[in-house]
């Protein structure tokens, strides 16, 4: 599977926990993307500015990029995530933009691969969505591109070790972390440069996608049920 933020193994690490960490039983694989669905769907239900034309566009912004992410996943680590998450946070906020996150993350996997992963690649997309909500990526509406591409490089590195914690354990330890780092750095290298193409080339439409759009409810607007009856 080619996942983004996996990387090869040295060999010793193989038989114990294969590529992605240790393998999880069908039931706590379960209980997995029950916290993870749980943990998403609270995160919207408090938000309470959200409306239902927002969230119905969020979720068609994850359909949409989990969608390219399995489509790109020949491409090693060159995929739109890190950029979409990045521009949620930015655009929705650090509630919505993990959201976001974790969706995406739980959608995409769904048909690449599910997995105890799964966990830490959604932990470093949410840290992705915190990040891009406390950046400054935005003014007047206008994404800032340049400082944009720097950030979308700059998380590729934090993206890749927090990524990489998913293979302590079943026989890796801290002591062969700084090594797994360092065998991984092409990958990252590749996820950064992946990003600064997808931020110049798509960013700011996928800003112009995501920025709230003030619609009215029509239920709760007086007089709407009588546009809509026939008489």
């Amino acid at each position: 599977m080619n996942l983004e933020g996996a990387r090869p193994v040295p060999n010793i690490m193989f038989a114990s926990v294969g590529v992605h960490g240790p393998v999880l039983s069908p039931v706590a694989a379960l209980v997995l993307d029950v916290v993870l669905l749980g943990a998403a769907t609270l995160l919207l239900l408090q938000d309470r500015r959200l409306t239902r034309h927002q969230g119905v566009l969020l979720l068609s912004l994850v359909a949409v990029v989990a969608l390219l992410r399995v489509l790109m996943a020949n491409l090693p680590n060159v995929q739109p995530v890190t950029v979409a998450v990045l521009l949620a946070g930015a655009s929705l906020g650090a509630r919505r933009g993990v959201a976001f996150a974790i969706l995406v993350t739980m959608l995409s996997n769904a048909i690449l691969g599910d997995g105890y992963w799964t966990l830490f690649q959604a932990a470093a997309w949410s840290m992705v969505a915190v990040v891009g909500s406390r950046a400054n990526l935005i003014e007047n509406d206008r994404l800032l591109l340049g400082r944009a591409t720097l950030f979308s490089a700059a998380l590729a590195l934090p993206f890749g070790a927090i990524t990489n914690l998913s293979l302590l354990g079943g026989g890796v330890g801290f002591s062969q972390f700084p090594a797994l780092m360092w065998t991984g750095m092409p990958f990252d290298l590749s996820h950064a440069l992946g990003n600064v193409v997808v931020m110049l080339w798509t960013g700011s439409l996928m800003l112009r996608m995501m920025l709230p759009v003030d619609v009215p409810d029509a239920m709760a607007t007086p007089g709407a049920e009588a546009d809509v009856h026939l008489v």
